[in-house]
């Protein structure tokens, strides 16, 4: 009869499970970025579970290591800045021995959100890089702590090239000079998964 064509079950694909990496950043800038990001690149990958940390590196680190009692992931990432934090050397010696990943931006992360825009290669202090944000219009509210709409989101290849020039021995779990990123590793972790 017409219209009575059996339907055939599909082919049900197996959904692969993709390996979860906590990342627990300093401030709400970096969760916004890094949201944006992740429905940028869309990541076949791996899957982030974004929280904040709430101030300076060692505080970042404990909340880092309170959610991974909470519950189990593949891989964890801290995204911190040097600024004049007095503790970052304790927190990536710590970072090295517990295999946790420290994501470090010198001076701060708005160089990183900077070079969406344009190069910085001398040196710069943190107000510098969060003025030349403003007069970009790439933050927005009150204190200018959050991503404007239209941030060049779609700029983070050039961001990472730039990176790369401006510190060739790029590396996680370390200081870089002024001007520097480790931000690229978190941008091919989520383009090509986990590298050994």
């Amino acid at each position: 009869a017409v219209g009575s064509r059996r339907s055939r079950p599909r082919k049900q694909r197996k959904r692969q499970r993709l390996p979860r990496y906590l990342v627990v950043t300093e401030g709400v800038t970096e969760r916004e970025y890094l949201e944006r990001l992740r429905q940028r690149i869309r990541s076949r990958h791996v899957a982030l579970d974004i929280k904040v940390g709430g101030g300076e590196p060692s505080r970042v680190l404990k909340e880092c290591r309170k959610a991974l009692r909470a519950e189990k992931y593949d891989g964890a990432v801290i995204v911190v800045d040097v600024d004049q934090h007095a503790a970052l050397n304790a927190v990536l010696t710590e970072c090295r021995s517990s295999g946790i990943t420290a994501i470090v931006t010198n001076p701060c992360f708005e160089l990183w959100l900077l070079w969406h825009s344009e190069d910085q290669r001398a040196h710069i202090n943190p107000r510098r890089a969060g003025e030349r944000l403003q007069s970009l219009k790439h933050g927005s509210g009150r204190d200018g702590k959050h991503l404007a709409k239209d941030f060049p989101i779609e700029g983070h290849t050039e961001a990472a090239e730039r990176a790369r020039r401006a510190w060739g021995g790029l590396a996680v779990n370390e200081r870089g000079p002024n001007p520097s990123s480790a931000m690229p590793w978190l941008i091919g972790l989520l383009e090509n998964g986990p590298q050994e």
